[in-house]
């Protein structure tokens, strides 16, 4: 599974590069999750980063595109 990206053309205007980008949501979503999880794995308590880590994986897969079967 991968997340769901957008391609991109480049921009001559703006100076934007080609490519894959993702959403500025799912991009806030995923530096949200990743802070939380960072902190509570290295200041908080065991199952702190035990919880994080279960729902770092909740939000991974709400983002992730689902492959046809």
């Amino acid at each position: 599974m991968t997340l769901r990206t957008y391609s991109i053309t480049p921009d001559a205007a703006s100076g934007a590069p080609a490519g894959s980008y993702v959403s500025a949501d799912d991009a806030a979503k995923l530096e949200e999750t990743l802070s939380a999880l960072i902190w509570g794995v290295l200041y908080g308590k065991p199952i702190d980063g035990s919880r994080l880590a279960v729902q770092a994986e909740q939000v991974l897969a709400g983002l992730r595109v689902k492959e046809a079967a």
